[in-house]
């Protein structure tokens, strides 16, 4: 028979769910063994049970033969069976009560799945409905054995909303394993797998496509299977190669794929990031006849503009409309976004034109993007116009990410009475406040210090009918933090609980790194050791944090203890924990015990990543050891290593500071030959050189090429260039460069210099292990000092202690401070006025 023994398992364990007792389980198991062909009549028989599918216990139990298969009990089963077929056959049956109002007093837990098994069965079943209402009516929505028997005569529509509802209620896959061990018709594959993906268990829905390719003999629909690939493709947790395995499935059933297939594979491999894949994936779609349509280069395009690839997006433009394919208002939206998220406003604006042109109205997420590009450039009145002009047009309104994009901007460029003013204005326009909103605004407030207004946004939450989440309580932790009071954050951490939300690493990380960053060691090791009183519990990030801030004070001897008791307590390090610790010893000049610990990391299986082979490297330039640092280099180069921008920085500027000028000026052509990426930093090392070497006119060569890559100079740049101008005797040159500097605007008020450490430093190991910047340590104390170099600078301009001035500004950059911009101006033209009088002075 059958199905028989999985079945008799199945009713085991749904008889003890429906509370029978023993004597009932062979009865129930009976009842799920496929039933007997029924003769074609409409009084309906019940079967007797067959011995070979009652289980031992049952039939060695004299207990349960008595009463358990009697007349009287089958006659009420069949008869009970027979109303359910006749009212299928009826227009419009009475409800179930009605109908089997006679039997109800006699009828059990124990019937219910024998009446539907022999309804079921009966060929002049009519109609599925009254037996979908008997089950809604009493059996309960988990039991599986009332399920089975309706299982092979519903149709798709029925069976999908049956499968959504009873799925959730079977972690232990009962139903799962059935299907797998018996054939499906074509409607319960379809409703399981689209059950399976609409509950995103596409592990599931893979497993029963695969197991109905095996097996061959049905074949599910077209929908079904991309269903199954969409939900592969929402599921963060699953590789691109899960999805290939079901494609290949979907062949092997001989469906044929249509656009949405092609479309959903090529998404899959975009959100993994595997682009030249889902490039790939346009060839095998051509070989099932389909070309890509306006999706599937909306698709690629967006990814590759995401990843910043905007020349191989301005390809696959220009190849959708070689193919005539007419970009769509999304194609220009993802063009626009991508050039304001780069801060390209000019080339954002003229995609916007292009779309006009084409017929393409602009959207309310055109402006939304181009409002965020324009604020994350710094150019908020900009914003603010767009948003104007958006209300003049009226084609769209301004909604809430239009005002969380402005709000966020005006606090981020202090200007928070604009903020405030635009949250009144939303008000008066009816546009609801989000949680996002007021997150904006407490980081916003909590950035100006501002802690008991941002501390009062969780009574306007609760006006608004939001509640304050993980975020709102983690941005109040880390500003009460720095402001000093670690007290106030411990109470807001129990408020948090208190409110029944989780608290995460974060939190926790949030507290280590304020009391580091205060030097309050001894606290942050006592909470990194009573966490679970708390309800967190520290990772590798918690023990990296307190690690790095010891390395940072020349302290290795406790940052080596708590490594041993990270490890001791099982929490097993990252690459970036390793990282931590590798550049800690480097610092301290314990070189040899820094390569033991890569050797480790990989003894481990773990990767090195850039950042730690960049760190050894720069140990070695720092000590002027460039044999070794070449050496090293080569070896990881051996090794799969990829020497980045920052290994290039950092070899180079070891060249500079040995008097290897013509080594590092090799190294910066072959590295530029091989089309890799320079940056400031690259050309900074250079022209720093060179001017030092006093050949200016090689440096002002580099400063413009700078302009050509696309680079823009930085105030370190410019301060080389035009001190070593001045004093070359060339002062008009450098009075004319100063006076374009200011004129162009990017000598802005909040002129800063960036500090030229050692590149490898400040590109890739100098963040914690939380991905804060070492700059940011500190920063209460070094915004004073900051403030003690500005007043002291200005002081020496206004006397025309110029020369005096001139070192406290070099001192203030190697340091990484900001000057005023008109000090800088007042300063740097005085310079040059007193190396033109000296040059005249001198003929």
């Amino acid at each position: 028979m059958r199905g028989g023994p999985i079945l008799t398992v199945f009713a085991t364990v749904f008889a003890s769910q429906l509370g029978l007792h023993r004597a009932h389980q062979g009865l129930v198991s009976t009842l799920l063994s496929p039933p007997l062909p029924l003769p074609r009549r409409h009084k309906l028989t019940t079967p007797p049970p067959s011995p070979m599918d009652t289980p031992p216990s049952t039939s060695a139990s004299p207990a349960a033969a008595p009463g358990s298969d009697s007349d009287s009990d089958t006659a009420l089963v069949s008869a009970v069976a027979d109303e359910l077929v006749s009212a299928s056959r009826q227009p419009t049956p009475p409800p179930i009560p009605d109908l089997l109002a006679p039997y109800l007093p006699r009828l059990t837990a124990s019937h219910h799945p024998r009446v539907l098994a022999l309804a079921a069965s009966s060929s002049s079943l009519a109609s599925p409905h009254p037996l979908l209402a008997y089950r809604r009516l009493f059996a309960p929505p988990s039991c599986l054995p009332s399920l089975l028997p309706l299982l092979p005569v519903l149709p798709y529509r029925h069976l999908l909303p049956l499968l959504l509802d009873f799925v959730p209620l079977d972690p232990l896959r009962h139903l799962h394993r059935h299907l797998l061990a018996h054939l499906p018709s074509s409607a319960l594959a379809d409703a399981a797998l689209s059950a399976y993906a609409r509950l995103r268990l596409p592990h599931l829905a893979a497993q029963l496509l695969h197991s109905l390719r095996r097996r061959g003999r049905v074949r599910p629909s077209l929908q079904a299977a991309n269903a199954v690939l969409s939900a592969l493709a929402r599921s963060p947790s699953t590789s691109p190669q899960a999805s290939l395995d079901v494609f290949r499935s979907l062949i092997g059933l001989r469906l044929h794929p249509n656009h949405y297939t092609f479309n959903l594979l090529v998404h899959t491999h975009c959100s993994k990031g595997t682009l030249a894949d889902a490039l790939a994936t346009l060839s095998t779609m051509q070989g099932f006849g389909l070309s890509p349509d306006a999706v599937t280069y909306n698709t690629l395009l967006n990814a590759h503009c995401r990843k910043g690839k905007l020349g191989e997006a301005r390809a696959l433009l220009a190849r959708m409309k070689r193919e005539g394919i007419a970009p769509t208002r999304s194609t220009y939206n993802t063009l626009v976004s991508a050039y304001a998220r780069l801060g390209w406003i000019k080339q954002a604006t003229k995609v916007v034109e292009a779309m006009t042109a084409f017929g393409f109205e602009p959207d309310l997420r055109t402006y939304n993007v181009l409002a965020a590009g324009l604020c994350q450039a710094g150019k908020v009145d900009e914003a603010f116009r767009l948003k104007d002009e958006m209300e003049r047009l009226g084609i769209v309104s301004p909604d809430v990410v239009t005002y969380n994009t402005l709000v966020d901007a005006c606090f981020k460029w202090q200007r928070s009475s604009d903020a405030l003013r635009l949250l009144e204005e939303m008000r008066e326009k009816g546009v609801k406040s989000s949680l996002v909103t007021h997150n904006i605004v407490v980081k916003g407030l909590c950035r100006e210090g501002q802690l008991e207004e941002a501390l009062g946004r969780l009574k306007m939450m609760a006006d608004d009918g939001l509640a304050p989440d993980v975020v709102t309580y983690n941005t109040l932790i880390d500003a009460y933090c720095k402001a000093g009071n670690v007290g106030k954050a411990f109470t807001l951490m129990d408020e948090m609980v208190g409110r029944g939300l989780k608290m995460d690493t974060f939190t926790l990380n949030t507290l280590l790194y304020n009391l580091c960053k205060e030097k309050r060691y001894e606290e942050a090791e006592e909470l990194l050791h009573s966490p679970p009183q708390r309800g967190f519990v520290p990772d590798e990030v918690s023990y990296g944090t307190v690690m790095a801030a010891y390395f940072k004070e020349y302290n290795p001897e406790p940052a080596l203890r708590l490594w041993d008791e990270m490890i001791e307590r099982k929490v097993s390090p990252t690459t970036s924990t390793y990282n931590t610790l590798i550049k800690g010893l480097s610092r301290m000049g314990r070189l040899k015990e820094a390569i033991d610990k890569l050797n480790e990391l990989m003894e481990k299986g773990l990767v090195p990543d850039d950042t730690t082979y960049n760190i050894i490297i720069h140990t070695y330039c720092k000590e002027g050891d460039l044999e070794n640092a070449f050496q090293f280099h080569n070896k990881m180069v051996e090794n799969s290593f990829k020497p980045d921008v920052v290994t290039c920085n950092t070899l180079m500027n070891g060249l500079c500071l040995s008097g290897k000028f013509d080594k590092a000026l090799k190294l910066f052509e072959s590295w530029v030959e091989k089309g890799k990426k320079v940056d400031v930093i690259t050309y900074n090392t250079l022209i720093q050189a060179m001017c030092k070497n006093g050949d200016v006119d090689t440096a002002l060569q580099y400063f413009a090429d700078m302009e050509v890559r696309g680079l823009q100079p930085d105030a370190f740049t410019y301060n080389v260039v035009l001190s070593a101008l001045s004093e070359a005797g060339r002062s008009e040159e450098a009075q004319n460069m100063l006076h374009k500097l200011v004129e162009s605007g990017k000598l802005s008020e909040g002129f800063s210099s960036p500090l030229m450490k050692p590149p490898v430093e400040e590109a890739g190991t100098g963040r914690d292990p939380e991905g804060k910047s070492d700059t940011d340590t500190g920063e209460n104390s070094e915004r004073s000092a900051s403030e003690d170099y500005k007043k002291r600078l200005n002081e020496l301009c206004t006397g025309g202690q110029l020369k005096e001035a001139k070192a406290v500004l070099d001192e203030m950059m190697q340091k990484g401070m900001s000057a005023d911009s008109s000090t800088y101006i007042t300063l740097m033209e005085g310079l040059i006025k007193r190396q033109k009088r000296l040059t005249h002075a001198a003929r």
